[in-house]
């Protein structure tokens, strides 16, 4: 299991933060890796299910891969998460979400193993190429946010 843990700081408040990124249809908005969603409803509760389609982009390759989820975290403006599956991997994505004055501290986590061959490169193509999407993704969710 490899993780992944990024924390960004947010001039919103936590239920603002927390109402937004705990929306996988909104997901395309702000992470370069997301494609698609498909909610039952919103918000989610747990024990709830969706799918998200995850395209990871590599210099020649893009893998893409549907992805099915179960929300088994889901405290608002506290912590959220979700566990995903797909024919390349397993993941826990964990969001939590601390109030710094009138500003969120949004602590992204993610959990993944790479089933078959691809474990081979996790290390060296993967995991580097994961980590600058999920730089990326906090970035433009701060930006995003903060001028909404």
């Amino acid at each position: 299991m490899s993780q992944l843990y990024h924390e960004i700081l947010i001039v919103k408040r936590p239920a603002v933060v927390f109402d937004y990124v705990t929306r996988p249809d909104l997901w395309h908005e702000w992470h370069p890796a997301s494609r698609s969603a498909a909610l039952p409803r919103t918000p989610l509760k747990v024990g709830d299910e969706f799918d998200e389609v995850i395209c990871i982009h590599y210099p020649f390759i893009d893998i893409q891969r549907a992805t099915h989820y179960r929300v088994t975290q889901s405290d608002r403006a506290a912590r959220w998460e979700a566990k995903g599956t797909s024919s390349l991997f397993d993941l826990t994505i964990h969001y939590d979400f601390e109030v710094r004055g009138e500003s969120t501290l949004f602590i992204r986590t993610l959990n993944y193993s790479i089933k078959g061959l691809m474990a081979v490169l996790n290390p060296l193509i993967v995991r580097p190429r994961m980590h600058y999407q999920s730089l990326a993704a906090l970035q433009n969710l701060k930006h995003k946010l903060e001028l909404s």
